[in-house]
């Protein structure tokens, strides 16, 4: 492993293994500690969506997107699809993590 301070000293290849490396860990659904989990998923959904998405929503797209999820979560539960269920649970509080952070930075939490 380098430090980010090794890293001019990488070769293309090098780099590109590197990146390969660090997508996979964060593209994953971790489903067993669910803290890292949330931080990891956290990371995937604003790096496959961006910012800006959860800029534009408003508080009731917020809601309804975590509703859907979490009724993700009851279908794979109920069909007994535990992992599914497990990620579902997480996706949904990465979620939750994001309108959080939009609620923090919103000068006027009603818009």
């Amino acid at each position: 492993m380098t430090s980010p301070t090794d890293i001019d000293s990488l070769s293309h290849a090098d780099l590109l293994a590197a990146h390969k490396r660090l997508l996979g860990i964060v593209n994953r659904p971790l489903i067993k500690d669910f803290i890292a989990a949330v931080v990891n998923e956290a990371a995937h959904q604003r790096d496959r969506w961006g910012a800006e998405h959860g800029a534009s929503k408003n508080p009731e797209d917020w809601f309804w997107n975590v509703g859907y999820l979490s009724g993700k979560a009851l279908a794979a539960f109920k069909a007994g699809d535990r992992d599914k269920a497990l990620h579902h649970t997480v996706s949904s509080a990465a979620l939750l993590a994001h309108w959080h952070e939009h609620i923090s930075n919103t000068k006027d939490p009603t818009l």
